[in-house]
């Protein structure tokens, strides 16, 4: 599976998600100008995706943020539309490659989070649905974690065939308050803000981005 590079988030995915209704081929013209070339879009085998996380920690609400060093993702076929190339995608992230550059943190989160939810040494995401065109939108996903299936929304844009897919998830949604806890008890020192109260969050931020080959005929 090819890996792309998600906190769910998760993956994605926790990894990655598409867009527009239009019926009109993309077009662009030749270089001399007398006729228009139909432009196909198709996820790019050869590209790393990612998938970036953002959680939060004290009080105060300190940024920690994290990645995962494998992301495989699975598209069908190629489509004039770019939302109908998002909507094929699957992705699958093993939480093992949890990378937050601290291997301390890495393994707290991968045994004492993701190890406390059921079934969860890998995230699964498929996408649902896309509302938007071949520039920005919402891809709508459903993503896997504890045993639960949920949708989860995610602004997209597009730029030089890069879509990054934006967002945030509740681990509350997901039954997941366990989870929170046992990280938070395994962390209690290290999420003491001023106030001298441990606190983890349970939203999560979600960056998503994967590359799309782009070809004119």
């Amino acid at each position: 599976m090819k890996k792309i590079l998600i906190p769910i988030t998760i993956i994605a995915a926790m990894f990655v998600s598409s867009c527009g209704n239009s019926e009109s081929h993309e077009t662009t013209e030749t270089p001399t100008g007398n006729a228009e070339a139909i432009c196909f879009y198709e996820y790019d085998n050869t590209s790393s995706a990612t998938v970036k996380w953002t959680a939060f920690k004290t009080s105060d609400k300190v940024a920690v943020g994290g990645t995962f060093n494998e992301v495989n993702v699975k598209a069908g076929e190629k489509s004039t539309k770019l939302a109908d190339v998002l909507r094929t995608i699957t992705v699958s992230i093993p939480t093992s490659s949890t990378n937050t550059t601290n291997p301390d943190r890495d393994a707290k989160i991968t045994n004492s989070f993701f190890g406390a939810m059921a079934n969860t040494d890998i995230i699964l995401a498929h996408v649902k649905d896309v509302e938007g065109d071949n520039e920005s939108g919402t891809c709508t996903f459903y993503l896997t974690l504890n045993d639960v299936e949920k949708e989860v929304a995610l602004s997209y844009t597009v730029a030089d065939n890069v879509v990054k897919m934006t967002g945030e998830i509740d681990m509350n949604n997901w039954n997941a308050q366990g989870a929170v806890e046992s990280l938070n008890k395994v962390c209690e020192d290290l999420h003491k803000g001023a106030d001298g109260v441990s606190v983890t969050w349970p939203n999560v931020e979600l960056e998503i981005e994967a590359t799309l080959a782009k070809r004119c005929h």
